[in-house]
């Protein structure tokens, strides 16, 4: 054999381009109320409860009762992400790049919504009519604290418990309950041994290793939450108390840029807020990673 056959060896590349794990999509955007906006601020106007009087005397002047007028904002931020893609070098490799750009874009924006969500559940709010007011949130009331223990079935009654007490409705989808948590809380819950008993759960739930529904909750998971050295917060809400504002979806652009060569620029933008829309709906559960 010639010893001038290794010139001819060739090398093989595979003709796609293989994305790599990540989370590929928002995991809470369905999970909270939605609403498109214009401007650059968003203004959320509520009304508080109220009381009857009662009525001592015939015929009497009617008694007028204050309604509580409340108003929160939300700041809308604008997000990009962008690329470029030169002629040259889609002569020089076997793949073209433009399609997996987008794709990672998007996840991108999915992934930056959830950070909105995540940083608006115990965030400090705007209030008042112009938004110069505040309401922080109430860890006193609305936080379970870490307590040694990850999440258990114990602190899932107890956030149920506070939902409850400031009457929080479950009775539509607009008022759906949800818990979010990490990897690590879904398998703790899985050891459960509460969770684990057949009378309180059932048996496909743990066949599958899938936290979905329990004690009224519907689960979701995020690797995106707050960790203090060992402690996870993890959040249980309803609904319609967290609001994401929209003002431009996530929308992607594949130009050609004259003045950079004709190269091909691929970009994602998006434009959104988001804001706790009352305390009573949001409780924080903070779960001890190493128990």
């Amino acid at each position: 054999m010639s010893t001038q056959q290794p010139t001819h060896f060739i090398n093989q590349y595979t003709n796609n381009i293989t994305i790599l794990q990540q989370q590929m999509f928002a995991n809470l955007r369905n999970a909270v109320d939605t609403e498109t906006v214009n401007g650059e601020f968003a203004f959320f106007d509520q009304v508080a409860a109220t009381s009857m009087s009662e009525i001592t005397t015939r015929h009497g002047d009617t008694e007028l009762t204050d309604t509580i007028h409340r108003r929160r904002r939300v700041g809308m931020q604008d997000f990009g992400v962008a690329d470029m893609i030169d002629n040259a070098d889609k002569v020089r490799t076997l793949n073209d790049p433009t399609n997996p750009y987008v794709r990672q874009f998007a996840s991108a924006a999915g992934r930056q919504t959830d950070d909105l969500i995540i940083a608006a559940f115990d965030a400090t709010v705007s209030t008042g009519k112009t938004g110069t007011g505040s309401d922080a949130f109430d860890t006193g009331t609305y936080q379970i604290a870490a307590g040694g223990t990850n999440l258990t079935t114990d602190k899932l009654r107890t956030a149920r418990k506070i939902l409850e007490a400031a009457e929080n409705p479950e009775d539509d989808s607009d008022n759906q309950w949800y818990v979010v948590c990490s990897a690590n809380q879904r398998a703790a819950l899985l050891a459960d041994s509460e969770y684990q008993n057949s009378d309180f759960n059932s048996v496909k739930a743990l066949v599958d290793g899938n936290v979905d529904d329990w004690l009224g909750f519907k689960f979701l998971k995020s690797e995106r939450l707050s960790l203090s050295t060992n402690d996870r917060s993890c959040w249980a809400w309803r609904k319609a108390s967290m609001k994401l504002a929209i003002g431009a979806d996530p929308t992607g652009f594949i130009d050609v840029i004259p003045t950079k060569n004709h190269s091909t620029q691929v970009r994602y933008a998006m434009t959104q807020g988001a804001v706790r829309m009352d305390q009573v709906g949001v409780v924080e559960i903070i779960c001890d990673e190493t128990a």
